[in-house]
């Protein structure tokens, strides 16, 4: 039986001069799209992608063929209620309406969903992912059906299944479809159902291609993005997905995935970097 004291923090603190964070930010610059007196669309490489500034400080980040997009907001800290581990951090996670193309700052869409995206106070993607850690309180839509709470793992258990089931559980894959796609309104169709076939032909962008071997390098990846492990560190292929918070408190890149010994859960041994059992399992990323 899972413990249910909910201790998740959500710590909220207008950053003075807030920016996006991402794991890396060196990648040279090119010559800017487009450029106004207090706003900027400078164009990055590795992976390609728009990053908007107004006023000299980074807005939003936009990466090619993904619509994922990391919005810069108030600092604010996420805690593993088994582990204590926190990840604190001003990126929130949302979806645009479609995948992310240089020059479409351009286009009418895009300049009233970024000015409401940067004043949405509604929980982000990883607000939402949160809601089904050890303790977390049920979260009922207007029928009265649970659709967020502690969530338990079973193997080969799908969204519908944490749904429906009282166990409330899900698998790796089943729960980044609940969150992104159930919840945030990804088109499910579209959301493969193993983390095998988010890996090899998902849809978004792969900012870390797939690779035999481990993968050491986290410098591309950004909060929000998916993470996918093989089940031994001998290789075979893929077997779990799980979603990239960003940096813990000591300085280690960790991941929210539902596993077998505490559903969905960022604590122990859910770093990207070290000798964890899901470093050396590690092989892949994708940017939805």
């Amino acid at each position: 039986m899972r413990g249910k004291a909910f201790a998740l923090a959500l710590v909220i603190a207008v950053a003075g001069a807030a920016s996006t964070w991402y794991a890396r930010q060196d990648h040279p610059a090119t010559t800017p799209v487009q450029e106004s007196t207090s706003t900027r669309f400078d164009r990055l490489a590795d992976p390609p992608r728009t990053v908007v500034t107004t006023g000299g400080a980074v807005e939003a980040t936009l990466t090619d063929g993904a619509r994922t997009v990391v919005l810069a907001g108030p600092a604010r800290t996420f805690r593993d209620p088994r582990s204590g581990t926190t990840v604190t951090g001003t990126a929130w996670v949302r979806l645009a309406p479609q995948p992310w193309a240089a020059g479409a700052e351009r286009a009418a869409w895009f300049g009233p969903w970024l000015a409401a995206a940067t004043h949405n106070t509604a929980p982000d993607v990883l607000a939402v992912a949160l809601q089904y850690v050890d303790g977390a309180p049920p979260v009922r839509d207007a029928t009265g059906r649970r659709i967020a709470g502690d969530a338990t793992f079973a193997p080969n258990a799908d969204y519908d299944d944490y749904l429906t089931r009282a166990s409330g559980a899900v698998d790796s894959a089943g729960f980044v479809r609940l969150v992104y796609g159930f919840r945030e309104g990804f088109p499910l169709p579209a959301l493969p159902r193993t983390a095998a076939a988010m890996a090899a032909a998902g849809p978004g962008a792969a900012v870390v291609p797939a690779s035999p071997q481990r993968v050491t390098d986290c410098s591309r990846l950004q909060a929000g993005d998916l993470v996918f492990f093989t089940r031994t560190p001998d290789g075979g292929g893929v077997t779990r997905a799980g979603i990239y918070l960003g940096r813990d408190s000591g300085g280690h890149h960790r991941v929210l995935i539902s596993g077998r010994a505490a559903g969905p859960a960022f604590g122990k041994g859910s770093t990207l970097d070290g000798e964890s059992g899901y470093a050396k399992t590690f092989r892949a990323a994708r940017r939805l």
